[in-house]
């Protein structure tokens, strides 16, 4: 039973690097708007986005573009509100 190969290692000089576009979301323009405004705090409301999926979907964006120590969000029922610090 010995068969020859049928395939071959080729080890490339570089792995390319997946290009992924930046993704923009309404929470992203909700966080900016809401940055730029004179408000302390305001309550958020994106229709048809559940309040617990908006909660944790704003708590996730800020996280990732480090911006609690300026800002946090806060949920009281099914009202979510975003809070400067």
């Amino acid at each position: 039973m010995n068969r020859k190969k049928e395939y071959k290692w080729i080890i490339p000089e570089e792995l390319p690097r997946p290009v992924r576009p930046k993704k923009r979301t309404e929470y992203d323009e909700c966080i900016d708007e809401f940055l730029k405004s004179d408000l302390k705090s305001a309550r958020v409301n994106i229709p048809n986005i559940k309040p617990r999926t908006l909660y944790s979907q704003l708590q996730a964006r800020i996280r990732m573009r480090k911006l609690r120590d300026k800002i946090r969000v806060s949920k009281c029922g099914d009202k979510i509100y975003l809070v400067k610090v």
